[in-house]
């Protein structure tokens, strides 16, 4: 249930009408100011947001009254400096107006491989930050991939997935393109990603209809099945971090690898304690020869790929600095090469 607070505007969910929240009794039940200037108690459940002044138009960057159905679901991306070129982090948020729940996943791409930065599920009419980018990783990344899949806890009517694909780069990310709203602080990005709840595609119920539907395990299936049952799973063998010669390491910075209780520890805590200890590790690799390092930091928020790969710029023993194989560490991975 969506938690309301006061001064939210909302519309009754079962009879017309609707008005301001000026009373949060408890949990259940708020007290309406109407649009005839009366004060009413009403159950929580029974509300929906009154989105009409907070629905947005992507080509002309403007609020719009004028959607059919009411219902919207958009892709917000906040920048923290007003001035988006000088941006230093961006906060993604999925921002659900409808009344249906769904699972999403959010993937950045590169040379045609992904990787999910973020998953879970949004409450019908809920506002939710999935992530916080860096502006050197949104950079870094050629496409970003949003996948939604929809459904309610009744009867509901089926809705197509969301799949979207799209690019953020200095051409759409200016400070031209970035618009204020009113559930934001500062400009933001808009996306939509979903506006159209009234009825079900066609081509989806097409593809759902009786005759589509598999009432019965084919000969084939049966086949497979067996092939199945027939098989022996063995776990494989994790691949050793220890190379020949030990010409070639991997560095491993995970906080949950340096320190036993990272949860005790503050995000600037950690962030010191893993650079200290990439710093020392370096320097160890060097005094002993090693020619390859592959450094393990993760994806995160970019902050910490973004210090060591400054740091590596200011050491004369450096020969190269490279992205790890995206097909195999993503985004979360660099390899320096030591004269």
């Amino acid at each position: 249930m969506k938690k309301w607070k006061i001064g939210d505007k909302v519309k009754f969910l079962n009879e017309t009408g609707g008005g301001k929240i000026v009373v949060i009794k408890n949990d259940n039940e708020v007290i309406v100011l109407t649009n005839d200037g009366l004060e009413i108690p009403y159950p929580s459940n029974q509300l929906i947001p009154d989105n009409k002044n907070i629905i947005l138009n992507s080509s002309s960057q403007t609020l719009n009254e004028n959607i059919t159905d009411n219902k919207i679901l958009f892709l917000a991306i906040e920048s923290n400096n007003v001035n988006v070129s000088n941006a230093s982090e961006f906060y993604f948020y999925l921002y659900n107006l409808s009344d249906y729940n769904f699972y999403y996943t959010y993937s950045v791409g590169k040379s045609n491989h992904f990787q999910c930065l973020a998953h879970g599920n949004i409450q019908a009419y809920e506002k939710q930050r999935i992530k916080t980018l860096s502006s050197y990783l949104m950079k870094e990344a050629d496409v970003h991939q949003i996948q939604i899949i929809f459904y309610q806890d009744k009867l509901y009517s089926s809705q197509n997935p969301v799949f979207e694909t799209f690019k953020l780069n200095e051409k759409n990310i200016t400070t031209s393109h970035f618009i204020n709203h009113p559930e934001f602080e500062k400009p933001v990005y808009i996306l939509i990603l979903k506006e159209n709840f009234s009825q079900p595609s066609s081509e989806l119920i097409q593809q759902h209809s009786p005759q589509n539907i598999k009432i019965h395990l084919e000969d084939e299936d049966l086949k497979k099945i067996a092939q199945l049952k027939e098989k022996i799973y063995y776990p494989k063998k994790k691949p050793s971090t220890k190379s020949k010669y030990q010409e070639e390491i991997v560095m491993d910075l995970h906080i949950e690898e340096i320190v036993d209780n990272p949860a005790l520890l503050t995000p600037h805590q950690k962030l010191q304690i893993q650079l200290d200890y990439f710093e020392r590790e370096l320097h160890n690799a060097i005094a002993n020869n090693v020619k390859k390092i592959t450094i393990i930091h993760g994806v995160g928020n970019g902050r910490l790929k973004y210090e060591v790969r400054e740091y590596l710029k200011t050491l004369d023993e450096v020969k190269e600095i490279t992205d790890a194989p995206y097909k195999t560490h993503g985004f979360g991975a660099t390899i320096v090469y030591i004269k």
